[in-house]
């Protein structure tokens, strides 16, 4: 049986949206948002309204209760589901939740009480601190008015910037289906032949090193001109963190530093089991700072990474811009695993025949976490803070037991603000870039290498 105030509620909720947001009664004119949040002991979705202030990049909502003691149902929720749906009436996002505290919280409050004494009056009746949480949008969901009803629905109840950061943040994806002749059977044939003996490197590779970097690695270049000129490329090397084929890898970097114009750095990383997680990462950062201290640009600097190697270069943007490092200006993580859950559908149902499966990356899991969270940044890269990375090109294969960990990686980057080119090869299997190293080259290898140039 529903109480007066639960039918009131509902009668708010319907007339919020079937009026995209706008109200009549106590109500109106006032600026609201309906709120749906997860329940903390049912996991059921509830949904409240809520007032907000607008800032230009996040909605602030107050948990008043109408001044009672007890903070309302939905701040409990959201403590323990950040994760939030917002309808605006005009838009609907999610959010992330987070709980002010200090002085923000402080400043917020006076913003509220500002713009409304009536927030003032709640406190004076409650001995409770009452909460200020900002969400933080993650994405659009839906749009409720065509683009041309939009601007005088925002502007009335201050929308209209966040609505702005939200359309910048969408715009920030571009994802490619790259197609072609070859197929999984084609590439197989290719491969076939690489790997009866390492590729020689062409007449025009150069091997020597421009100066000495604290990590075990070699360099390889055909562009002619000095690090601290052209810039570097940063490659780490794929094999599941537990194996490397110097010769090979040093043939992939010489192709890469072609396309990509500058001398290249292979980084030859200590090895799980017996190094665990953070060596290879810690070599990695430390390679990267050696660069930048020899004079490197870091706007000049590639991070390349293929497979183990791209969680690499994923992890290490974590820990060098926390540590405030200036960061590479391009990442190009080529079919990372971003998310050592191993929860992402595609693991169990790739779109063909991939030599990637859950039984090897469980082992890859096991050999280099040794034990440590499979959830958390910086070695489970996609779940730490996404802001303010570099400009990335995502590269997947569309058949990979991957394909979901790029994908999902690539998506929330752009939700942070990050501009990311997502490459699909259609029909691929993981590791498919190794066909650079055949003779005669797969068409697929040609469009790999001529993509990361134009992109660069």
């Amino acid at each position: 049986m529903t109480t007066p105030f639960v039918d009131f509620q509902k009668q708010v909720i319907d007339e919020f949206r079937a009026h995209h947001g706008r109200v009549g009664g106590m109500f109106e004119g006032a600026r609201l948002v309906l709120l749906t949040t997860t329940g903390a002991r049912t996991g059921r979705p509830h949904t409240t309204p809520a007032g907000f202030l607008p800032d230009p990049d996040r909605l602030l909502v107050i948990a008043s209760a109408g001044g009672a003691q007890r903070n309302p149902a939905w701040f409990h929720n959201l403590v323990a589901h950040p994760r939030v749906t917002v309808e605006t009436g005009p838009f609907t996002l999610e959010a992330d939740a987070v709980v002010l505290e200090g002085a923000e919280r402080d400043e917020v409050w006076a913003r509220a009480v500002a713009s409304d004494p009536g927030w003032a009056e709640y406190q004076r009746k409650t001995t409770r601190t009452i909460p200020v949480i900002a969400l933080h949008p993650v994405r659009t969901t839906h749009v409720n008015l065509p683009e041309d009803e939009l601007p005088g629905h925002l502007d009335e109840r201050g929308l209209a910037p966040l609505w702005t950061t939200l359309k910048n943040k969408e715009n920030r994806l571009t994802t490619h289906r790259v197609t072609g002749p070859d197929t999984y059977d084609t590439l197989s044939a290719a491969l076939s032949g690489v790997f009866g003996g390492p590729p020689p490197l062409p007449s025009d590779a150069n091997t020597a090193e421009p100066f000495t970097l604290p990590v075990p690695g070699r360099w390889v270049d055909a562009s002619g001109r000095t690090p601290q000129e052209a810039g570097v490329l940063l490659y780490a090397h794929g094999g599941g963190f537990e194996h490397t084929l110097p010769d090979y890898e040093q043939a992939m970097a010489y192709h890469l530093a072609k396309a990509a114009g500058r001398p290249a750095f292979g980084l030859a990383y200590s090895l799980a089991p017996e190094h665990t997680f953070p060596v290879a990462h810690d070599e990695l950062v430390s390679a990267y700072r050696a660069l930048l201290a020899e004079g490197v640009p870091a706007e000049r600097t590639i991070f390349f990474g293929e497979s183990a190697g791209a969680t690499l270069v994923l992890e290490a943007l974590h820990t060098l811009r926390a540590e405030g490092v200036p960061l590479p200006g391009a990442v190009v993580p080529v079919s990372p695993v971003t998310d050592f859950t191993a929860t992402n559908a595609s693991i169990d149902a790739p779109a063909g025949r991939d030599g990637l499966s859950r039984k090897v990356l469980e082992h890859v899991v096991t050999q280099y976490l040794g034990g440590l969270p499979n959830d958390r940044a910086p070695q489970s890269p996609i779940h730490g803070d996404l802001a303010g990375l570099p400009r990335m090109l995502v590269v997947v294969g569309g058949n990979e037991a991957l394909l979901d960990d790029s994908r999902l990686y690539a998506e929330a980057a752009a939700g942070a603000g990050v501009e990311v080119t997502l490459d699909v090869y259609e029909d691929m299997p993981h590791a498919f870039e190794l066909a650079i190293l055949a003779e005669p080259r797969p068409a697929v290898a040609t469009t790999f290498l001529d993509r990361l140039t134009a992109w660069l």
